[in-house]
């Protein structure tokens, strides 16, 4: 398939003069040879060790081989299950590459015991498990790894011939991982994760799950020579230059599904999201939503959508545009498009409620069933059913409503559809995220972008625990610090918050309430 991008008027015609003006400058140029200045001075230190993904795709063409040798060894004892234990984009790409390709994989980006427990619990004698991570420092991720090493143990299997890691050489996770006897392929170190979908991170849990990864990256090669082009009709200068047309005023994407590649929309809100939510700016991609020309929002779909942006062509080719196209976005609207200083910031506040005495303790009041916490104060309502009508006063004409579930991710098509019902009631924007993924994505735009965000927090009690090897708390435990310690940051943001806790099946009415 070949890479095509449509812009309609007349947005097409507003954003000629900054297309010209970056071919003019050979901006895609600089950025393919690694020029880390374009984005500013303050920004080229990070810039600087943050290009590596830049390579030609082929460059990955002897890690395919070797991933796919691995298969069939693996393959050969029985083991043709992959779980992958990631978190942000060391799993959003990998799991939407799975459900592109219709390959069956198992990610675990999750603390919900509810989640994590039945997991663990399976026959693991034909799973490998695929433990992704730049640093192995990502506390999910290093609970996750503990908890399917113990289990493996548990059920009289030996951890080295089922585990697979991936890591930067150098890592914390890579001297252990060796230490271990454990397989390791190594990352480079330059490539941020969520430009790490055409590198390790994304080729070795889907080479071990049966993706062909030599066509992959063919197409992968094909997007690259497309976007790498000097012209001002490069689509990826096209893309990047229209996301950034209007800002800060236009600071939305309505993100509309492409059923040939179903998830893509989860990858493209991490990576325009993450990317751009800094320094009071930022575009945040409002996913699968059911509005129609809101005049602070661009939409994008594919062929055929009648949106602002069209799109098409294969998965990988997609991918390369986006990330070429967020970078040029990051520098029209003048951010750095490689860090994320608030997505540390939730980090230190959950690790400060897991050093305290109790993760719960703050102040809560009971509504309808749930334990609350609000800031500012809930009205007096009478049930939850007028939540949205709150949600919306709340966000008034700019603002989004991000509603942020702490659940097991089995109930992904239901919070969809509370999604919509909440855009209904209120004309505005509503994402759905879980957490803890959430907090790697928009998470940092939610406290790092322009304060507009309205945040409804749905955490479900869970029905087990489920311990965490070598840590003195468990999953629970982790959960409720990350739900905790991301509303205290979001609060001290100014912007409002309401955390709801309740029993699954208290939960599952909340839903359907707003859903009606």
């Amino acid at each position: 398939m070949t890479l095509t991008l449509t812009v309609r008027d007349p947005l097409d015609y507003a954003t000629a003069e900054r297309r010209r003006a970056l071919a003019e400058s050979g901006f895609i140029e600089s950025l393919v040879n690694r020029d880390s200045s374009l984005w500013g001075l303050e920004a080229q230190a990070e810039a600087s060790i943050r290009l590596g993904w830049t390579a030609h795709p082929s460059s990955w063409i002897p890690l395919a081989r070797e991933v796919m040798a691995l298969r069939e060894e693996l393959s050969g004892r029985g083991i043709d299950r992959v779980v992958l234990c990631g978190m942000g984009g060391s799993s959003l790409g990998p799991e939407v590459m799975a459900a592109s390709a219709s390959i069956p994989l198992t990610v675990i980006d999750a603390t919900h015991p509810d989640e994590v427990g039945p997991e663990l619990a399976k026959d693991l004698s034909g799973t490998a498990v695929v433990v992704s991570s730049k640093s192995g420092g990502t506390v999910e991720t290093d609970s996750q790894r503990r908890a399917f090493e113990a289990a493996l143990v548990n059920q009289g299997l030996n951890p080295v011939d089922h585990i697979v890691i991936v890591t930067d050489p150098g890592s914390p996770l890579h001297h252990a991982s060796h230490e271990a006897g454990y397989r390791v392929f190594e990352g480079d170190a330059t490539i941020g994760g969520r430009f790490s979908a055409i590198s390790p991170f994304g080729l070795v849990p889907m080479g071990l799950a049966g993706m062909d990864l030599l066509a992959f990256l063919e197409d992968a090669s094909a997007g690259y020579e497309a976007c790498r082009g000097s012209g001002e009709d490069n689509p990826a200068l096209r893309l990047g230059v229209a996301l950034a047309q209007g800002h800060p005023t236009v600071n939305k994407i309505l993100y509309r599904e492409d059923p040939s590649h179903p998830g893509l929309g989860d990858w493209v809100e991490q990576l325009v999201a993450e990317s751009t939510g800094k320094d009071g700016r930022g575009i945040l991609p409002v996913v699968g939503t059911s509005l129609d020309g809101l005049p602070d929002a661009l939409s994008v779909g594919g062929a055929g959508s009648e949106s602002d942006v069209e799109i098409s062509g294969n998965l990988a080719e997609h991918m390369i545009l986006w990330e070429f196209a967020t970078v040029v976005a990051c520098a029209e609207i003048g951010v750095n498009p490689f860090d994320q200083p608030n997505v540390e910031s939730a980090k230190v506040a959950a690790r400060e409620l897991l050093e305290s005495t109790s993760v719960a303790s703050r102040a809560e009041e009971d509504f309808d069933g749930f334990s609350v916490f609000a800031k500012p104060p809930l009205p007096a309502l009478e049930s939850i059913s007028e939540l949205p009508e709150l949600l919306g006063q709340l966000a008034g004409k700019r603002g989004y409503i991000a509603v942020c579930v702490f659940a097991p991710r089995t109930s992904q098509s239901l919070w969809r559809e509370v999604g919509h019902s909440i855009e209904r009631t209120t004309g505005r924007p509503v994402t759905i995220g879980f957490g803890p993924r959430f907090l790697h994505s928009t998470g940092q735009l939610h406290k790092g972008g322009a304060p507009e965000g309205v945040f409804l927090q749905i955490i479900a009690t869970p029905h087990t625990e489920v311990e965490i090897p070598g840590r003195d708390f468990g999953f629970s435990e982790l959960l409720l610090s990350q739900a905790h310690g991301d509303a205290r940051v979001l609060v001290g943001t100014g912007q409002p918050v309401i955390s709801m806790t309740g029993s699954r099946e208290h939960v599952a009415r909340l839903v359907e309430a707003l859903r009606a």
